[in-house]
């Protein structure tokens, strides 16, 4: 008992040394996530908001529709597609063709090329979404790569930034090739992305070994620190030992009763989430389609008087239109029309293995067509079909037969992490109070966590100071 007496002062002032001079090291980091954090829900609620979230193709008569075949002959058009697409637009149907990274629209009934097809569908897209008919397009552009302004988790690529002549600068990225959204971003949303992506997510460093490296440093410092200062606070309470009367020091003390536990789920959240991120599973690199015009001969009034939309896909090396008509879902051969039995099915196993070779069976196939649970709005795409294997990882393969595309994967340790960022990080567990009471509370936890290590500085610099005079 009495050497455990005698080893509690001893602990107290080891704590009490390197607890100060770590918080100094990590401090600035720490106090820049806190009031990042603090300002994202303010951020999220200054952003723009587009005016439509969805866009619904016409139907269209069949009527002498001409094939991909025959209308690209008449358009002199040769060679393989990366993409072909039927769809209305402006009460005709127009094929949309991608053929050596040139997208070409052409008139589906008179094979008559439309000179500024994609340009002048990309503005009618923005304008749809946006909700703007009147102001003037100041340029359209394409956009093959993300960059500050169109980042990563907008997912959708290559889209066209379509800017209007507006005075918040507004600029609208859209997907001509599924008619969806990318986002909309002004002056505002740009300025605030920036700066929560600088001071949270330390773009800045342009070395991703660096910048890795620092922030797992700065948040295992972190969390390291707010555990000692309430073993600290435990062990002088224990041992009786008074307090100094400095409200400072009382404050700083104060702050780090209340805040410290939610600064160690914060900081051990996020460098489980880094983390996380690193260990993504191997995704094979699946080459663009490349399909001989004159081959796509599937004669359209054969399968219905009308349909809605057509989109070349490509399943173990043949190629099928994934079709709607008929108010069914169709998959047809597109040299001959042929149907192919459970066409969606046999498509989305095909993706996930092109994607994801699996070599496990294969316990379910579902439709996902809302953003929940493990595959949330983050990913994007909907409506996606989940495959989920019978192996170790649990893995569940997400992806989107209408472009081809692999929305998602998810393992147990994905699934893990997820809910540790959900709940720890993104307070999800409170969403029962509403939006605006989860966000407020979190707010201000990560002010008082910002304040709690802001104090801690001060009281570190003003002891340096006294020790110098």
């Amino acid at each position: 008992m009495k050497a455990h007496r005698s080893r509690t002062p001893k602990l107290i002032a080891l704590l009490l040394h390197w607890h100060a001079r770590v918080g100094m090291v990590v401090g600035l980091a720490i106090i820049g996530w806190g009031l990042s954090g603090l300002s994202h829900p303010i951020i999220s609620r200054i952003q723009p908001v587009a005016d439509a979230f969805t866009y619904k193709l016409d139907a269209m008569s069949t009527a002498d529709l001409l094939t991909v075949a025959a209308a690209s002959e008449r358009a002199g058009i040769t060679g393989e597609a990366s993409a072909a697409r039927l769809l209305a637009w402006r009460g005709r149907p127009y094929y949309r063709v991608v053929v050596a990274d040139a997208v070409i629209w052409l008139d589906a009934r008179t094979g008559e090329l439309i000179p500024r097809g994609e340009l002048d569908y990309a503005v009618h897209l923005a304008r749809h979404y946006l909700g703007d008919q009147q102001s003037a397009i100041q340029s359209v552009e394409s956009q093959t790569s993300f960059d500050d302004d169109y980042v990563y988790v907008n997912r959708l690529l290559p889209v066209w930034r379509v800017s209007f002549a507006r005075d918040d600068g507004m600029r609208v990225y859209v997907d001509t090739a599924s008619d969806r959204l990318g986002t909309v971003v002004n002056n505002t949303k740009a300025m605030t992305s920036t700066f929560f992506r600088n001071v949270h997510s330390w773009v800045f460093i342009e070395n991703t070994a660096l910048r890795l490296s620092l922030m797992s440093l700065c948040l295992l410092g972190g969390g390291l620190i707010s555990l000692a200062g309430l073993l600290q606070y435990y062990l002088q309470w224990r041992a009786g030992r008074g307090w100094r009367p400095r409200p400072l020091l009382r404050l700083h003390r104060g702050l780090g009763l209340a805040v410290a536990i939610t600064a160690v789920t914060f900081t051990g959240s996020g460098l489980y989430h880094l983390w996380q991120k690193q260990f993504l599973p191997s995704i094979a690199e699946v080459p663009p389609m490349a399909a001989a015009l004159n081959k796509l001969s599937l004669d359209w009034p054969s399968l219905s008087p009308y349909l809605v939309q057509a989109d070349l896909v490509n399943i173990d090396g043949d190629y099928y239109f994934r079709v709607w008509a008929g108010g069914e879902l169709q998959y047809r051969r597109a040299a001959n029309g042929q149907l192919l039995a459970d066409g969606e099915a046999v498509h989305a196993r095909a993706i996930a293995q092109a994607y994801i070779p699996v070599d496990a069976p294969l316990l379910a196939m579902r439709t996902v067509a809302a953003f929940a649970g493990e595959y949330g709005f983050v990913n994007k795409r909907l409506p996606v079909i989940a495959l989920d294997y019978d192996n170790a990882e649990h893995l569940s393969v997400y992806v989107e037969p209408r472009s081809g595309a692999l929305a998602a994967v998810v393992r147990d340790s994905d699934r893990v992490e997820g809910l540790s960022f959900s709940v720890l990080h993104k307070w999800h567990f409170i969403d029962g109070l509403g939006r605006t009471a989860r966000d407020s509370i979190s707010a201000f936890f990560a002010a008082g966590i910002a304040l709690m290590f802001i104090l801690g500085m001060v009281l570190y610099i003003r002891r340096w100071r006294r020790r110098l005079e």
